[in-house]
Order: C-alpha cells, then sequence, then structure tokens
C-alpha cells in the first residue's frame, strides 16, 4: 500500500511540473468551445396539432355495399409516411424558399436530408391526436414549414382519395369496355360454332358417350321388351290352342255343348269362390258339384251324338265360346305391341349406329364447344364482377362527396414563436468545461509520461538500482519562495477565472438572457 502511495504521489510531483501547459490547453479550449457555445445559432420550433375524427354514420351503414376506402388507420398510416418522402419534402422546400440557399445539387440534397431529420411526426392511436413539429434557427421559416406540411397532409388525405376514387372507377369503366367487347366476341364465337355442328351437339342428356351409353340402355331395354311381349304372346296363342282342343265345341260350333260348357264353367267358378270361405263338405260346394256331375254327363252324352252325326248336319249359329274369343283378343294384342317393339327396337339400334359412326368427331366438337363455353363463362364472370364493383365505387364516391368519412380538426394551429427551445447552452457549457479540465489534466499526464523526472530518492534507487548513501536538502530562500507563491497564486488565479467565467455563464442562462442575441448584434455592426 505505501508503494502504491508512493508512486501516485511521484505520478502526480511529475504532473504538477507541466500544470502551466495544461492550464493553458484548458483555457483556450474553454474559451474557444465557450465562444462557440454562445455562438451556435438559436433553434425555434413550431407545432401544430391535429385529431383524427372518424365517427361517421355513413361508415356503418354502408359497410359491405361499398368500398371503405378512408380509414382511420389509413390516414394515420398516410400521415406517417407521405410528409417524409423526398418528393413531398423537396415540394415543402421550394415553397417555403428554403431552397434558395442551396446553391449546388449537394447542398440541395444536405437541406433536404436536414428537413427529414428535423421534422417530426408524433402521436397515438388511442386518442387519435397527432403532432407535426419542425425546429429552424428562423421562426417565421419554422412556421412556414409546418404550415406547408399541415396543407400537404390536408389535401393528400382529403383530396387525394377522391381522385383515387375517381382514377378507380375511370380504370373499371374501361376494363368493362374491354371485357364487354371479349363477351361479344365469344358469344359470336359460340353462335357460328354452334350453326356449324347443329346435328352433333351436346343436348340435356349430356356429352357424346353419355348419348351414346344412354342410347345403348334403351335399345337394350327395347329388346328386353321386346323378348317379354313375344313370350306374352306366344303363351296366349298355346292358352288358344289348348282350350280350343280341350274344347271341341268351340271348333265345331255345337250350341248344346257350348251351353254345357259355359254352365261348368260358371259353376267351376262359383264353387272356387264359396271354397275361400268353406270347406268342401258345404251343401252348396256339394250341391253345385253334383250340377257339375250331371252336365258333364249330358256333355260327355253329347261328345258322342256329335261324334256320329256329320259335320254338315251341325247347325252353324252357335254362339263363340268368349274365353276363347277373350284369349284370342289378348293374342291381337300382344303382336300389336310385339310389332311396336319390334320397331322401337329398330330404331335404338339405328341411333346407336348413327352414333358410332360418329365416334371420331364428335368427341372433338363437344371438347371445342366446352373450350367455347369455359371462354364465354370466364368473360363472364370477370364482367359481372366489374359491373358490381364499379357499382361499389360509385356509391363510395357519393358518400365521399356527400359527407367526409375521416375528418381533420386542427385542435392547435402553428403559431409564430418568440422564444427559442435550443440550444441547450447551459449544458453545452459545462461539457465544455469538463472537457476542457479533462484535456488540461491528460495533456499534463502526457507530457509528465514523455519527459520523466527523478522526483525523490525512492525513485532515483529504483532508476540506478545503486544504493542511496545520502541527500542534499533544498535551500529555498525567501525570494525564491515567493516567486512560487506567487506562481501558485496566478495558476489558481486562472483556474478560479476559468471556473468563475463557467458560473458566470450558467448565472447569465438561468436568468434568461440573451448573450446570443447581443453577440450576434455587435458581431453584425463589427462587420
Amino acid at each position: 500500500m505505501q508503494d502504491q502511495l508512493q508512486i501516485m504521489r511521484t505520478f502526480m510531483r511529475m504532473a504538477w511540473l507541466y500544470r502551466w501547459a495544461g492550464l493553458s490547453a484548458a483555457l483556450l479550449f474553454c474559451l474557444v468551445g465557450w465562444s462557440g457555445v454562445l455562438l451556435l445559432p438559436d433553434q425555434y420550433e413550431v407545432s401544430a396539432k391535429m385529431y383524427l375524427d372518424s365517427r361517421s354514420m355513413l361508415r356503418p351503414l354502408l359497410r359491405g355495399i361499398a368500398f371503405d376506402s378512408t380509414t382511420l388507420e389509413d390516414t394515420a398510416a398516410l400521415l406517417g409516411r407521405t410528409l417524409l418522402t423526398r418528393p413531398n419534402l423537396e415540394e415543402v422546400a421550394r415553397r417555403t424558399d428554403l431552397d434558395l440557399k442551396a446553391h449546388t445539387p449537394e447542398d440541395f440534397d444536405r437541406l433536404i436530408t436536414g428537413l427529414a431529420h428535423d421534422i417530426r411526426v408524433t402521436g397515438t392511436t388511442r386518442d387519435n391526436i397527432y403532432e407535426i413539429s419542425f425546429h429552424h434557427p428562423t421562426p417565421r421559416t419554422a412556421k412556414a414549414v409546418v404550415d406547408e406540411l399541415l396543407n400537404r397532409f390536408m389535401e393528400s388525405a382529403l383530396g387525394d382519395t377522391r381522385h383515387e376514387t375517381a382514377s378507380t372507377r375511370k380504370f373499371i369503366d374501361a376494363q368493362i369496355a374491354g371485357y364487354e367487347k371479349r363477351l361479344s366476341e365469344a358469344e359470336d364465337r359460340l353462335k357460328a360454332f354452334k350453326e356449324r355442328n347443329l346435328g352433333v351437339m351436346p343436348g340435356a342428356q349430356g356429352g357424346y358417350f353419355e348419348r351414346l351409353d344412354a342410347a345403348r340402355s334403351q335399345w337394350r331395354e327395347s329388346q328386353l321388351q321386346l323378348q317379354e311381349a313375344t313370350r306374352s304372346r306366344d303363351q296366349l296363342r298355346a292358352q288358344e290352342r289348348a282350350h280350343i282342343a280341350a274344347n271341341p265345341a268351340t271348333a265345331s260350333g255345337d250350341a248344346e255343348l257350348a251351353q254345357l260348357d259355359t254352365h261348368i264353367h260358371e259353376l267351376q267358378t262359383r264353387i272356387d269362390e264359396l271354397l275361400l270361405n268353406f270347406t268342401d263338405k258345404h251343401p252348396d260346394v256339394l250341391g253345385m258339384r253334383k250340377l257339375i256331375a250331371e252336365f258333364e254327363d249330358k256333355r260327355s252324352a253329347r261328345l258322342k251324338v256329335l261324334k256320329k252325326t256329320p259335320a254338315s248336319a251341325t247347325p252353324a249359329t252357335a254362339p263363340a265360346d268368349s274365353y276363347l274369343a277373350q284369349l284370342q283378343g289378348q293374342a291381337i294384342t300382344a303382336d300389336a305391341q310385339a310389332a311396336a317393339l319390334q320397331a322401337r327396337v329398330a330404331t335404338h339400334a339405328a341411333r346407336v349406329a348413327e352414333l358410332e359412326k360418329k365416334v371420331g368427331t364428335v368427341p372433338e366438337v363437344e371438347a371445342e364447344f366446352a373450350r367455347l363455353n369455359r371462354d364465354y363463362e370466364v368473360n363472364k364472370k370477370q364482367y359481372d364482377e366489374l359491373l358490381q364493383r364499379r357499382e361499389q365505387a360509385a356509391l363510395s364516391q357519393d358518400a365521399e362527396q356527400s359527407q367526409e368519412d375521416v375528418k381533420v380538426k386542427i385542435i392547435d394551429p402553428p403559431r409564430l414563436p418568440l422564444l427559442p427551445i435550443g440550444p441547450n447552452r447551459l449544458l453545452l457549457a459545462s461539457v465544455v468545461l469538463v472537457l476542457g479540465l479533462g484535456l488540461g489534466g491528460g495533456l499534463t499526464v502526457l507530457l509528465s509520461q514523455l519527459s520523466p523526472r527523478l522526483i525523490d530518492v525512492p525513485d532515483l534507487r529504483e532508476t540506478t538500482g545503486l544504493p542511496v548513501l545520502g541527500a542534499v536538502s533544498l535551500s529555498v530562500s525567501s525570494s525564491h519562495r515567493r516567486q512560487r507563491r506567487y506562481e501558485l497564486l496566478a495558476f489558481s488565479a486562472g483556474l478560479v477565472g476559468l471556473l468563475l467565467v463557467y458560473f458566470a455563464q450558467v448565472t447569465l442562462f438561468l436568468l434568461d438572457i440573451n448573450v446570443h442575441g447581443r453577440l450576434q448584434h455587435v458581431l453584425g455592426a463589427l462587420t
């Protein structure tokens, strides 16, 4: 610990030897720095506050049927993005005559960069209050810039939206005209195509292969119906032949025999009806069966007589058998139905053959027809959608013209500032003082390290590595002590004077005395 204190003491004593150089550097730096701080131009800030009001009755009423082209978020985004674009800043510089100070393109570029840096746009979406501020050495210029920015925003927020809506509507009208022309051309192509391929166009039954499958199905179904009708006719003919074989009276035409057959048939029918409700032992059933047996005996006897009697002796006026007539009528109907089905089968077969002949052409026609229809539907869909959008755009434009959706209210207009807001000369003067003292102290340390000296006996012993046998003390005279005292007082006076100048500046700044303005006036009078 003792060694460290000795080293620190030696270090400070070496730096003390160059105190005048450090003090001179600190005084020079502080004087130059404070002069620069005093000569810094004043900065005047101008600001304007606006309120974005989106309370409109049209927005909820038109939701879903018109475009919401101007929303609060879009307007706020427009405020933050478009105001600081280079073309907008260039226009502001020209309208406020700031460009007159730029004599070269480089100067103009620095001017625009400085504008973008000095203009601030702040605000919150919670209360919808936004502020535009700008600071400049000339208060009138600062106010002119803020006024121009405010006007530019008002024009962009309220005028550009309507212009954009009108441009959008004009564009939609041009697109509708183009699609209307395409739609007319597609309709003409479809019409000409249908006229060229009138007999092979797909109908309600579908395409070619669907119609071919349907024709084949109808052909097979008509063939099946023809087979069923043929079988039914053949069965009726067989029943007719069997009935004639079982009832010779039908063929001979004998009236008595036919009458007996009719009675037998009627009795048998009545027995069948009775058996549905009674048994075979029922008296009526037994009685009718007895009558049937009697009629059958008479019929057998009559057949024997007819066999012995020549055919020419048989009466020709015998009544016809009604059952046989019924069978014959059904057979005739079956013949007619079979003939009709044969004609239908032939028609379906010809239809199938005709379609099979067109297997190479009809699919191509249908494919081309589908392509034409697809093009037409695409154009029709786009055309209908554009019509709907044009109506929405027209409704939106009418709504914007009748009432502003987002209102911009200036709640704090820009005013000409009377007092500057900067620069903060008190802070800058303090920084200059700290830097000056640091520069002086650093210079003394640097010089002491560049030209070291032996200060004490331990330094000599450490530097030479030899033992020190003794030391001769310095005998200071009264004149020398007086001189050292004067030097110390002069050094202290310089340091105290530096601090007094600083505190004097602080006092002037705190009293709001415009030292900068007076200094500028003096310099202006001298020049």
